[in-house]
């Protein structure tokens, strides 16, 4: 599995989108921080590196593994180890972790805009009585946006290996950017007498990314934190299991 996880590095550190991904995260972030008005929210989110990270990921995530079909590598990659299933996770694996450095980069890079362009205005380590400060509120956003991240990785692997077109991975991708929360909170107010089950629906994973940091997006996901962490984990788990299957049936 170790060696795996170092080949599956090299090829991704050596793809375009490795580098294309940060620069683009940065660029939105200074395009947030020079078109929005920079307050406790928009620190907290990041300069909306909170709505960017997990669309560059699902973009980033389906070309990885359909670049391997394109140019027929997969075909060395699995002649190589017999076990497909340690190819697959340590795809997986890799992707996730490159969430894990976007999500630094954004930390980074919001401490520097705010340093930049408010000073010491909107303190880090102070806030409101009995609220918590801004720099514990930033980090259940990280948090959040890693369990998302995790979320949209495995989805992403499993619908470009049952698509099999990376435009309609990221199509897909998009949409549940802009479009998932508002969705989920629609399914919920159509069927608010199944509210119960509604809430658990993938489209309402998303608030995972705003609601630790932010408790008052509760009462629109309809579940507490440690619900809508468990729900991510679950499904995650569920598009790993079946993407694998696909990947394991799939023809090269």
């Amino acid at each position: 599995m170790k060696r795996n996880l170092l080949e599956e590095t090299f090829k991704f550190i050596h793809q375009r989108t490795f580098v294309g991904g940060i620069v683009l995260l940065v660029i939105l972030m200074l395009y947030n921080a020079l078109t929005v008005r920079i307050n406790t929210t928009t620190l907290v989110f990041e300069f909306g590196a909170v709505q960017w990270i997990p669309v560059i990921i699902i973009g980033v995530a389906s070309t990885f593994l359909a670049m391997e079909y394109q140019y027929h590598t997969i075909l060395v990659v699995l002649y190589k180890n017999s076990h497909k299933w340690q190819t697959y996770l340590a795809k997986l694996v890799v992707v996730w972790l490159y969430s894990l450095l976007l999500t630094v980069v954004a930390v980074v890079i919001t401490f520097i805009l705010k340093f930049l362009m408010v000073g010491r205005q909107y303190g880090w380590f102070t806030y409101s009585t009995g609220q918590p400060t801004r720099i514990n509120l930033l980090l259940g956003n990280v948090i959040g946006t890693l369990v998302y991240s995790l979320f949209i990785v495995t989805l992403a692997f499993l619908l470009i290996t049952l698509l099999k077109m990376n435009t309609a991975v990221i199509g897909i991708g998009l949409a549940l950017g802009f479009l998932g929360a508002s969705i989920s909170v629609a399914l919920m107010d159509s069927f608010a007498s199944s509210t119960t089950v509604v809430r658990w629906n993938p489209l309402n994973m998303v608030f995972v990314t705003q609601q630790l940091a932010n408790s008052p997006y509760a009462n629109m996901s309809h579940l507490n934190n440690l619900e809508i962490i468990a729900g991510n984990l679950i499904y995650a788990a569920g598009f790993g299991v079946i993407g694998y299957q696909l990947f394991k049936r799939r023809h090269v």
